[in-house]
C-alpha cells in the first residue's frame, strides 16, 4: 500500500489513510505501526511526519 501510494503521489500517505486501508480503529495504533516497521528497518521518514516516510532497500 505505501509502496503505491509513493508511487502515485510522490509521498507517503498520511497516517489516517494508511489506517482506513488496512483496517485500524485509531491514529495512534497506526503510528504505533509505522513506529514498529521503523525501527525494524522497513521505512524511514526525512522528517516529523509521516508523510515523509520511505521504503527501506
Amino acid at each position: 500500500m505505501i509502496r503505491n501510494w509513493i508511487a502515485d503521489h510522490g509521498e507517503g500517505p498520511s497516517i489516517r489513510q494508511i489506517g482506513a486501508r488496512v483496517g485500524l480503529s485509531s491514529t495512534s495504533s497506526g503510528a504505533y505501526q509505522l513506529g514498529r516497521l521503523e525501527d525494524l528497518g522497513l521505512i524511514s521518514r526525512n522528517g516529523r511526519g509521516w508523510r515523509s516516510c520511505q521504503l527501506g532497500t
